[in-house]
């Protein structure tokens, strides 16, 4: 089972236009966000870290640490995303393991990307 399989029918999506700001570095972070259509980019400090399509999640840090947004995410094409909040997520992690793995494994990748902005900085 996918991320996109489980949130697919969800029926408390929201359509954001292409160029709108999801959420901002520093923001209140209390949401994660699904990607059922669309594609999303996470920037930091205007450097452009990841684009993440249908399937993915963007905001997970949100859910795991109480800290501020780390990055911005803007819909770079109109998109269709469900809102995960601390109660569902948690709900997601204990019924569905491999959602937890496969968030696990996003952060690795984006921390990865990250580290090569870094070092490229340098």
């Amino acid at each position: 089972m996918t991320t996109i399989d489980l949130f697919n029918n969800a029926k408390d999506f929201m359509i954001i236009p292409a160029g709108q700001v999801i959420f901002e570095k520093g923001g209140i972070a209390d949401h994660m966000y699904a990607i059922i259509e669309g594609e999303v980019e996470i920037s930091i400090d205007g450097k452009l870290l990841d684009t993440t399509a249908a399937g993915g999640i963007v905001g997970e840090m949100a859910l795991i640490s109480s800290s501020p947004r780390s990055a911005t995410a803007i819909a770079k094409t109109e998109c269709k995303l469900v809102p995960v909040d601390h109660k569902r997520f948690t709900f997601l992690v204990q019924q569905t393991p491999n959602f937890a793995l496969n968030v696990m494994k996003i952060m690795v990748e984006r921390i990865r990307k990250l580290d090569a902005l870094v070092l490229s900085m340098h």
